[in-house]
């Protein structure tokens, strides 16, 4: 036998065990093969599995409706059995079964629209967050254009477009704003060493 027989051979063992655990676990809850015999359960734990393989979600979508439906029972039955406690303890409990039966309930029939219609693929870049943090989300053709790059952030302008950046010119002096000039004697200090 060569290698890929062998890695067949031990996944299907594998896969037979699962099933066989899990038909196991179903007899040992429903009365020991009273009710259930464990053949059969694996054979149709195993025809299940086929029907998946094959792209044939209806047993899925069964499986999903029925634990919605059973746990939506179990929160209704959980409201009714707390109409009719005294203890605070006791309405305690049957609050808490009562809501996690719902929200289960809700993951289920979530699982099962998300099943029936799935979500479009949507692909976003990163978003940069932090302050001192840089994500590079372009090509690695523009890092290397940016780096062999002659123009640097802390350059002055000097391009001819960006000479004079103040449109508005020098102001004029007036009244209010007479041109600085040195005093004149009268005005000036008496020390002159300082």
């Amino acid at each position: 036998m060569d290698k890929k027989e062998q890695q067949a051979i031990k996944r299907s063992k594998i896969q037979v065990n699962c099933f066989a655990q899990s038909a196991l676990a179903i007899d040992s809850l429903h009365g020991r093969g009273k009710l259930l015999d464990v053949p059969t359960v694996m054979q149709g734990l195993i025809d299940g599995a086929q029907k998946i393989t094959e792209n044939n979600t209806k047993e899925i979508e069964q499986m999903l409706f029925t634990h919605a439906k059973t746990l939506d029972c179990v929160f209704y039955d959980a409201l009714s059995q707390l109409a009719d406690c005294q203890m605070i303890n006791q309405i305690e409990v049957y609050a808490n079964i009562a809501f996690r039966a719902q929200n289960q309930s809700r993951k289920a029939l979530l699982a099962l629209a998300e099943l029936k219609n799935p979500r479009r693929a949507t692909f976003i870049k990163q978003q940069n967050n932090a302050i001192n943090q840089q994500v590079n989300n372009t090509s690695q053709e523009k890092v290397k254009n940016f780096e062999n790059s002659d123009k640097f952030a802390n350059e002055l302008l000097k391009e001819p477009n960006y000479e004079t950046l103040d449109s508005r010119g020098a102001p004029e002096a007036g009244s209010i704003n007479p041109k600085m000039e040195t005093l004149e004697p009268i005005y000036r200090s008496n020390d002159t060493e300082r």
